[in-house]
């Protein structure tokens, strides 16, 4: 009930007053409320019942990959506290020649990214503990008039125990970037091939000027349809490959509870973004995501919270972006 204070029906209403009005309103439900389950079992009829936003799922009879896949997906929702983190590598030497796909290692400019995004990471981690902490000190229920800073429920016990979580892709130029977070055993990173770049065929290394050169009519392909386009020869994707491959990453990053740095590449990060902003998957091309930029999507009851941050090479550190900053790209005129 008290998350419920933080929903769009009680936005930057009293809280006291709100509090007491959803009381009413739950009254007026279980006037009505019939259970879900005595009779559909009767009738042999397919149903899914969700407790507490996931702590409890029952599901009778279901029939179809369909149904058995929305279980399973619904199966992954919490609400505890924690932030995702997306970022890509720091810039290897296939970034500086425009070469695409590839294994290359990071340049000393990249070496010293990732060196800062530990930094910046560790620096963020301990203030969303101190943040989260003083919320919890500090809430009350029924809540203070003038409170509008809901807590969340009992996952807060353990927030100085969440674990840190580093994800990143099998290429070269990810687990370098990856490397200082390794050294630290306060940080649980996992390799994963599934976040692996786009492949692209037999257009692995090559410059998207030279594709245009040598190959004009897959690159006038690819232009007009960049979702859907396969890039030619053994192993070559599209983004709706990438899309599904990514399913079984979505859906763990949906159900963990620690926090989560995501350090993938250009395809990767752009699937991830769209997925977790609400955006469709005709959006996924149209996002940027340049190098340098570290993206954190904060989960919350209702909706996101999301904040942008630029690295500054000049001063090792990463810059807070405007709140109007956009990861979509400005339409062509």
């Amino acid at each position: 009930m008290r998350l419920k204070l933080s929903g769009p029906d009680y936005k930057d209403k009293d809280p006291v007053k709100s509090l007491e009005d959803f009381h009413k309103r739950v009254k007026a439900y279980e006037s009505a409320y019939e259970p879900l389950g005595e009779y559909e079992e009767r009738q042999d009829l397919q149903y899914i019942k969700m407790i507490d936003v996931g702590r409890k799922v029952i599901h009778y009879s279901l029939k179809g990959f369909l149904s058995a896949s929305i279980a399973g997906y619904l199966t992954t929702f919490n609400l505890s506290p924690r932030q995702i983190w997306i970022t890509r590598h720091g810039q290897s030497e296939d970034n500086i020649i425009g070469k695409i796909g590839g294994n290359s290692p990071l340049t000393s400019r990249g070496q010293a990214f990732s060196e800062a995004l530990y930094r910046f990471i560790t620096y963020k981690r301990n203030n969303w503990l101190v943040d989260e902490q003083t919320k919890l000190a500090t809430a009350k229920l029924p809540p203070n008039p003038g409170d509008h800073t809901p807590p969340y429920p009992e996952w807060n016990k353990d927030l100085d125990e969440k674990n840190f979580c580093v994800w990143t892709s099998m290429m070269r130029r990810c687990t370098e970037t990856a490397a200082p977070f390794e050294a630290d055993d306060d940080y649980d990173v996992k390799y994963w091939d599934l976040l692996n770049e786009l492949n692209a065929g037999e257009f692995e290394g090559k410059t998207f000027e030279q594709i245009a050169k040598e190959h004009p009519v897959e690159f006038q392909k690819r232009c007009c349809d960049k979702l859907s386009y396969v890039f030619p020869g053994v192993g070559g994707e599209s983004y709706l490959n990438v899309i599904n491959r990514l399913r079984d990453v979505v859906r763990e990053m949906e159900r963990i509870t620690d926090h989560i740095l995501v350090i993938g590449h250009r395809s990767i990060c752009r699937v991830l973004m769209a997925y977790f902003m609400n955006m469709t998957r005709h959006d996924i091309a149209n996002i940027d995501v340049h190098l340098g930029m570290a993206y954190c999507i904060d989960p919350k009851p209702y909706g996101i919270s999301f904040h942008a941050y630029k690295y500054d090479e000049a001063t090792g550190w990463f810059e807070q972006q405007p709140p109007d900053f956009t990861v979509r790209k400005p339409p062509k005129v």
